[in-house]
């Protein structure tokens, strides 16, 4: 099963352009070449914020590859850089059509109430995706169980207005069958800067 490294970021105003134009001149690259290496796209989640996902054959590439980044993050973002938060987990639900990773993307940080986390991600898998397949202007969906009782999820559309009514759709769906089990639930949305797949 694929692991994925998801990395949100604050940075200092009227920063983030020039680290996203250094980052996907360097960083984008030098990760493409690394062994296990799947896919990697950035949301600009506000005007001093964004989220990073990269995605692996497995946990060591995933850990290694977090290293890697985080070391890049020192050198090339640390003058600007005001909060990172980084997650690594397995890939429990993946669907990616082929194409580019573009768009627009919702990425949302959910806690459970113990115990239910796996219930959560089968229902997710079986019920939920298979529907948003069928939504206008789908590009993709994932869900990475960050911890025993915590996941993240990302979605992405082709244009943002897509992008929202997805996600209403959703939200009515998980109220309705998943929300007993929620204890909190954090979203980042916005505009995918570059997304990369394996060469």
């Amino acid at each position: 099963m694929a692991y994925a490294r998801v990395g949100f970021y604050t940075v200092k105003p009227g920063t983030l352009d020039g680290i996203l134009q250094k980052a996907e001149a360097e960083l984008v690259p030098r990760t493409q070449q690394q062994p296990g290496f799947l896919r990697y796209f950035t949301v600009r989640s506000g005007e001093d914020s964004l989220v990073s996902v990269t995605v692996w054959d497995d946990k060591v590439q995933a850990e290694q590859a977090s290293e890697r980044l985080s070391g890049w993050v020192r050198t090339e973002m640390g003058p600007s850089l005001i909060t990172v938060d980084n997650h690594i987990g397995e890939m429990v639900v993946s669907r990616v059509p082929a194409g580019d990773i573009s768009g627009y993307a919702r990425v949302a940080l959910w806690r459970f109430k113990p115990g239910t986390s796996d219930a959560v991600a089968e229902q997710v898998r079986e019920e939920l995706v298979p529907r948003m397949e069928r939504d206008p202007g789908f590009v993709g969906y994932g869900a990475v169980r960050t911890g025993v009782a915590s996941a993240i999820s990302v979605s992405a559309h082709t244009s943002q207005e897509q992008a929202r009514a997805a996600g209403e759709r959703a939200a009515a769906w998980v109220s309705e069958h998943v929300g007993p089990s929620i204890e909190s639930v954090e979203r980042h949305e916005g505009e995918i800067v570059w997304g990369v797949r394996a060469r």
